[in-house]
């Protein structure tokens, strides 16, 4: 017990604050889509928004700092604050650097292809031309994104978890603020509108690094810049930044990839039914709004990711790190195994959920202004099958940070050097049933990830002799869990058939909350009362924290 308890104290402060954070989130999705609904400006907006969260998932929270908070962590170990000061400014000079390249050629690709657009109707080219100002436009949050992920990674370090959690907050009530009231004061025309509200994200990054730069400097953290690319750490990091890049998981370069589908095979209203690639002609087999519909069901399946599992994720990882580091394998291995069991029980009771009230989550959240109930109806199995997949999605974040503490990089890249195309291959042939269409991209996503997931848990549990993680209690434990994810889904199946009548699609916002609120509670109910039945550790757990927090 006292090995738990700093792990899942700071989860749980991380968790409140990062509540906060996602509140905001799907009140500003609520809003853009409540402006401009399920079409091709918001899809173009979506589009444009992925690279900047892209980048910072990829650089500032995942390939850098998994190269540098295992060695900051260990010169903190060892009271050697002068050298990690001077790995936090080589560090620092090094990820400005690469993204700014990146911004630069990015920026270069994207005057090119502006450049040389010819084709298509009025109709496409306009579209085209939206999505690449808008994604020139929102570039340059790229750096502060990047380095706000650093300077929390480095927080983090020093056991500080609120500040980070809340830097998110100011994002989104900027976007909210432009959204609702810039916006509309510029113009009336939802094109401009919507460059409005991608220029107040330039504005909220400059307002993060204010905010989490003071919060350093009293932690007593020396910033500065060195850059030193000769430097053995900086090649080293270096080295292993195109690795870690390429094997942060299916859910970043699978979502990424899933958005080009998206773009390349969405139908533009007034324009072609149909397209041409490499001597193939067919028909568009999306309508706009497929990527927007997407980040419907992602917002939803990432509330609770980030909530519980990714904040379980980034508590573990510097304990993690010092266990390795002392070659203290088994608090290494029980440490791995309880943060899998804890997100993988997060993941089932909130995957059981938005599988069989995915369609009340989606209509209180979105169902409002220019998002119809015939949009409602669209995202719903979407929400449905990222549900299957959230139990992976969750436990996913634990794996990835079981093989970056103990420095190893290339096992994760090795695995979705397979498994991100079969990804692609998988959304590639399912887009094209009528049946499935945009729910494609979720089946893919879970395939994938439990495939990656499996593989990733058998591979730790052959690092070291004394660090087995595959063992009977575990799988045990994990057969009960899903046991009382399928009692919470039928019960809550089963409650919704006797209501139907009484709860048959409401439109007022009270009746919606009532649905939406009495269905979570009861089948959350449902399951906690069977995990306890099942002798689960992770309900008593959880309320206990909880509780101590209150």
């Amino acid at each position: 017990m006292a090995q738990e308890r700093p792990v899942l104290s700071s989860a749980v402060r991380i968790g409140i604050c990062t509540l906060l954070s996602r509140i905001t989130g799907m009140l500003r999705d609520m809003f853009v889509l409540h402006v401009f609904g399920l079409n091709w400006i918001t899809d173009a907006w979506l589009y444009a928004f992925q690279f900047p969260n892209l980048f910072r998932r990829l650089f500032g929270e995942g390939a850098l700092a998994a190269v540098f908070v295992p060695t900051f962590a260990r010169k903190l170990e060892t009271d050697d604050r002068r050298e990690a000061w001077q790995l936090l400014a080589r560090t620092v000079a090094l990820l400005t650097v690469v993204v700014l390249s990146v911004i630069l050629l990015l920026e270069l690709v994207i005057l090119l292809i502006y450049l040389l657009d010819s084709g298509g109707s009025e109709q496409t080219r306009a579209a085209r031309t939206l999505v690449l100002g808008l994604t020139a436009l929102t570039l340059p949050f790229m750096l502060t994104i990047c380095l706000l992920a650093l300077f929390s990674s480095i927080l983090n370090c020093l056991h500080s978890f609120v500040p980070p959690a809340l830097a998110p907050v100011i994002l989104n009530v900027c976007m909210i603020v432009a959204t609702l009231f810039v916006a509309p004061w510029i113009s009336d025309e939802p094109r401009v509108q919507i460059v409005a509200v991608a220029s107040s994200i330039l504005l909220a990054g400059v307002l993060q690094l204010a905010m989490i730069v003071p919060v350093m400097r009293a932690h007593n953290v020396q910033l500065g810049w060195r850059f030193e690319p000769r430097d053995p750490e900086v090649r080293r990091m270096l080295a292993n930044l195109g690795p870690i890049t390429l094997g942060q998981g299916l859910l970043l370069l699978g979502t990424f990839l899933d958005s080009q589908i998206c773009l390349l095979f969405t139908r533009v209203a007034g324009a072609a039914s149909g397209g041409s690639l490499l001597g193939w002609t067919f028909a568009y087999p999306l309508e706009e709004g497929a990527l927007a519909t997407i980040n419907v069901a992602q917002r939803l399946y990432q509330f609770p990711l980030g909530v519980a599992a990714i904040s379980i994720a980034v508590a573990a990882l510097p304990a993690l790190t010092r266990y390795a580091a002392r070659d203290g394998w088994q608090d290494w291995s029980v440490e791995v195994r309880r943060s899998f069991r804890m997100t993988a029980f997060v993941g089932l009771l909130a995957g059981a959920m938005m599988i069989v009230h995915g369609d009340a989550l989606v209509r209180m959240l979105f169902e409002y202004g220019r998002f119809t109930a015939a949009d409602t109806a669209r995202a719903t199995p979407v929400v449905a099958w990222f549900g299957v997949g959230m139990a992976a999605f969750s436990a996913q974040q634990i794996v990835l940070r079981g093989f970056y503490s103990v420095g190893d990089v290339r096992t994760p890249l090795k695995m979705n050097l397979v498994l991100v195309p079969a990804n692609v291959a998988i959304s590639m042939t399912l887009i094209w049933f009528e049946s499935i269409r945009e729910s494609a991209f979720a089946i893919s996503s879970t395939l994938t990830s439990t495939t990656s997931v499996a593989v990733g848990l058998f591979l730790l549990h052959r690092r070291h002799p004394d660090a087995r993680l595959v063992r009977g209690p575990l799988l045990t434990a994990l057969g009960r869990m899903v046991v009382a994810a399928v009692v919470a889904g039928v019960g809550l199946w089963l409650l919704r058939g006797l209501l139907a009548e009484q709860l048959h699609a409401p439109t007022g916002i009270a009746m919606r909350a009532i649905e939406t609120f009495g269905g979570l509670t009861a089948g959350t109910a449902v399951f906690l009362s069977v995990a306890v039945l099942l002798r689960l550790p992770e309900p008593v757990l959880l309320l206990q924290r909880l509780a101590r927090r209150g």
